[in-house]
């Protein structure tokens, strides 16, 4: 049997069991083989799984919705804590911003940061056509932000944490105040049905990895500058993983509560064209 795992840089469990090299060896101990895909956009997870390229991915917790609404038959595996520091709308310090209204912000479309900005739109009783979005992040999103190329920045981590030690930049709204934001680990419904004990095994290999980076901050942080050409050094790393809850807990109802309210935020804001129920939405 083979396990299609996809692995970008904004699912930092995933990516660091990527390319820590472990999970393969355990997988053939089963008889089973790991083919790992490689990519950047996380937002776009829902496209491999639907074209059955991939069986399990791990993104923030949007893109099943996203992919829902956009036809596929979503099953969730497990889910990590919620992380009420990793994400912030920043703007350069001195700037008055009384309404989210005309602005042009940057944010990674299609991510959880759409529902961070959908409940501070519903805040103001604005809608998604109210704000101009552009996808710009990292060393970019900063230099823009600082040049007033554009207003505000749904910033994440690691660059969250350069951001807020820069003198000239404020920040407006934080994450954990507005929605709960995890990294979730799904999959098809179909998947699951065929094959429950290796997601199970996969599961349990996540949790594993989890308590691995937990315990290695240092030796994480390595990995992420080794393979990730972004500017970020290792202590930055560092500092942002010792920030972050870990730990991978298998799905359950009250997760499928929990992404029925966001599609519910996102339908509500623009974000998606239609509602949609997940009450037939598939846990291992």
């Amino acid at each position: 049997m083979e396990i299609r795992i996809g692995s970008h840089p904004s699912n930092l469990s995933l990516f660091i069991l990527r390319h820590r090299g472990v999970l393969e060896n355990l997988a053939a101990e089963r008889g089973w083989r790991i083919a790992w895909t490689d990519y950047t956009q996380g937002a776009r997870s829902g496209e491999w799984l639907a074209r059955g390229q991939l069986d399990v991915v791990g993104t923030g917790s949007t893109p099943p919705v996203n992919a829902q609404a956009g036809g596929l038959d979503v099953a969730y595996l497990a889910s990590s804590p919620p992380r009420d520091a990793s994400c912030a709308l920043l703007t350069k310090r001195g700037r008055a911003l009384p309404s989210l209204k005309g602005l042009r912000l940057s944010a990674m479309i299609g991510s959880f940061t759409d529902h961070f900005l959908a409940r501070l739109l519903h805040k103001q009783q604005l809608r998604r056509s109210d704000v101009e979005l552009v996808d710009i992040q990292g060393e970019a999103a900063l230099e823009a932000l600082l040049a007033e190329e554009i207003d505000g920045w749904l910033a994440i981590d690691p660059w969250l944490t350069r951001a807020r030690s820069h003198a000239a930049i404020t920040q407006l709204a934080s994450v954990g105040d507005e929605i709960v934001n995890r990294s979730l680990f799904w999959t098809r419904a179909d998947w699951l049905e065929q094959h429950p004990h290796a997601a199970d095994w996969v599961v349990e290999q996540l949790q594993h990895n989890d308590r691995w980076i937990e315990s290695h901050p240092q030796l994480a942080a390595q990995l992420l500058t080794q393979h990730i050409a972004d500017k970020v050094t290792v202590e930055e790393w560092q500092t942002a993983l010792r920030a972050r809850p870990w730990g991978i807990a298998a799905a359950d109802e009250s997760l499928i509560a929990e992404q029925q309210q966001q599609a519910d935020d996102l339908y509500a804001a623009g974000f998606i064209p239609a509602a949609i129920h997940l009450q037939g939405g598939k846990t291992s």
